[in-house]
């Protein structure tokens, strides 16, 4: 099984200047679950840079 999870690669909200990301546990949680069950796990983001991720995670 091969599982593919998009995550965002926007860190500042529009113009906002407020900053923004994905929050590691949204990954965490289920990454694990389908690492368990044997997928094969691919993480990507819609513009291909690094995921930004949230400003309280960091």
């Amino acid at each position: 099984m091969k599982i593919l999870i998009v995550l965002t690669s926007h860190d500042r909200l529009g113009d906002t200047g407020r900053m923004t990301g994905f929050w590691l546990e949204e990954l965490a949680a289920p990454y694990y679950v389908f690492l368990d069950a044997g997928a094969e796990i691919t993480l990507a983001s819609p513009q291909g840079r690094s995921a930004a991720v949230g400003p309280k995670e960091q």
